[in-house]
């Protein structure tokens, strides 16, 4: 008889995010097997990803009348821990909930047989600069029974004695990117970037190092495509990429038509992608570009990109911040056609080997059992 679990997963929110589209993903996978499956989010219970029908969907009851703000904390934590303790869980999967919650998921858990597990989806050091947001990561980290990991680059952020309790299972692929039809590319016009507006996204870097491209080479035809959007509390990026783009004179050549819901028909449509994130986890548009068989040229963050990419063989990888660097890669691509092409290609071939769903939900199972006992 298959032992059936109960596994909650908590979420800021399930909109805008590479993050947030493996919760739903995962979720979804593990329910469709059979098995009892939670997500909690905090903000906003609206998905931007399907999400099957079997999953159970919550929001954490974070609200209090109490207008101290330390003791308002306080009735917060003590409306959420008696919905997650009912629930009789046997494990809790902290996916991209804000450390601050973390202390109520752990309250959850304390004196039952619940397990907690931290998933990590970015590079820690770079996402949490401030001392006060080190200092919780880290405590999160030590009383976690588990940690998930997307990359084994990722294992340097812990100490040795934390080792045996990591274990790694990448992002999940659509399959949908796999079936993108292949053609040849004979020249590189069409270039396209993919990401929510986030400076940790660092759309700037791809604008400056296009508009640095245009003047160097007089090229007439190549355009940059930047699709994505920005949530309400994430400042004002967006308007500060269009006056970039103003500013440089661009306006008929590097566009901004917002966040695509068949983004595979954009994928097919191009002829190069772009990255130029300052940090990542493991990056989906970059997964999803090289699964399409596009020429793909990414920053070299600390975790993710090295992970997909070999330089010169299945795509670019330059320095993180550099926009000289990055703006000769791209010349480099629309120079020479046929070799971006053929790293196109390759790329493809490296994402065909990826697991599919029903196996990386199946190991990611595996060490949840494992860790239930």
């Amino acid at each position: 008889m298959r032992w059936l679990m109960k596994i909650i997963f908590a979420s800021d929110q399930l909109q805008n995010g590479g993050t947030e589209r493996e919760v739903a993903v995962f979720a979804s996978t593990l329910a469709k097997l059979g098995h009892e499956v939670h997500i909690f989010c905090v903000k906003d219970l609206t998905s931007d990803y399907a999400i099957d029908q079997s999953v159970h969907v919550h929001h954490f009851a974070l609200v209090s009348r109490v207008n101290i703000p330390k003791i308002r904390v306080l009735f917060r934590w003590r409306n959420a821990v008696p919905k997650l303790r009912c629930l009789h869980a046997d494990i809790i999967l902290s996916a991209n909930l804000s450390f601050k919650y973390y202390p109520v998921l752990w309250l959850g858990t304390l004196f039952s047989g619940t397990k907690l597990l931290l998933a990590v989806r970015n590079n820690l050091e770079e996402k949490y600069t401030k001392k006060r947001d080190k200092r919780m990561w880290r405590c999160a980290a030590h009383t976690a029974d588990a940690i998930w990991i997307q990359t084994e680059a990722q294992r340097r952020f812990f100490p040795d004695q934390m080792q045996e309790k990591i274990f790694e299972v990448p992002n999940i692929l659509d399959p949908r990117f796999l079936e993108i039809p292949e053609r040849e590319r004979t020249e590189i016009r069409r270039i396209i970037t993919v990401g929510r507006f986030h400076s940790q996204k660092n759309q700037k870097l791809l604008i400056e190092a296009f508009a640095r491209m245009l003047e160097k080479t007089g090229n007439r035809d190549a355009t940059l495509t930047i699709y994505g959007q920005s949530m309400p509390w994430e400042g004002p990026i967006e308007n500060e990429l269009k006056v970039l783009i103003q500013t440089n004179h661009l306006e008929e050549r590097i566009f901004m038509p917002g966040r695509m819901q068949e983004i595979e028909k954009c994928y097919e449509q191009a002829d190069a992608f772009l990255l130029g994130s300052d940090y990542e986890g493991l990056p989906n548009a970059l997964m999803e570009a090289m699964a399409a068989g596009l020429p793909c040229i990414s920053t070299d963050c600390l975790t993710g990109p090295s992970a997909l990419i070999k330089s010169g063989e299945n795509g670019l990888l330059v320095p993180v911040g550099d926009v000289e660097a990055m703006s000769q890669a791209v010349e480099y691509f629309v120079r020479h056609p046929q070799q971006a092409a053929e790293m196109g290609k390759a790329a493809r071939k490296r994402m065909k080997t990826w697991e599919s769903r029903e196996e990386l939900a199946g190991k990611l199972l595996e060490n949840l059992r494992r860790i239930c006992g």
